[in-house]
């Protein structure tokens, strides 16, 4: 497994490998007004599925195969200002670590006016989803992500 990613390297990684621009929506905030915290990782999730779409990289296909898959080993958020509803914001990828079978994914979240509003990152392990054993990441990903 690739060493996670500092708070100093998620942050200092400029460009990001990807960016997406959303809104936060109604149902994505709390009582408090804020973003509900798990609504985070979800944004992290859809970047980095628009990210591999973007490749060409075809995840619906791959899962449907049932060869392998890439299941989520580690995920994790730091939240350093509020985003409430209507903020339109940036969901990067900042980087990658790569592995033989595992790979990990910086994020962060700026918001309208480039401020970071979270930093996070999550680790994947590739399986053969026969065995369930960590196999080889397949080469197109490889590339991708050591991009």
């Amino acid at each position: 497994m690739p060493q996670p990613f500092s708070e100093e390297e998620l942050k200092s990684h400029d460009p990001s490998r990807f960016s997406e621009t959303r809104r936060v929506r109604f149902q994505d905030v709390d009582a408090a007004g804020i973003v509900f915290y798990p609504r985070v990782l979800e944004y992290f999730s859809d970047a980095y599925m628009a990210w591999l779409q973007e490749a060409a990289i075809d995840i619906p296909r791959t899962l449907e195969l049932g060869e392998i898959s890439f299941p989520l080993v580690h995920a994790e958020a730091d939240y350093l200002r509020p985003l409430r509803f209507g903020d339109v914001i940036a969901v990067e990828i900042a980087a990658a670590k790569v592995g033989e079978t595992s790979f990990t994914i910086g994020y962060r979240i700026r918001t309208g006016t480039g401020r970071l509003a979270s930093i996070g990152q999550t680790a994947h392990v590739c399986i053969d989803r026969t065995t369930f054993r960590a196999c080889p990441i397949p080469e197109e990903l490889m590339t991708l992500l050591a991009g």
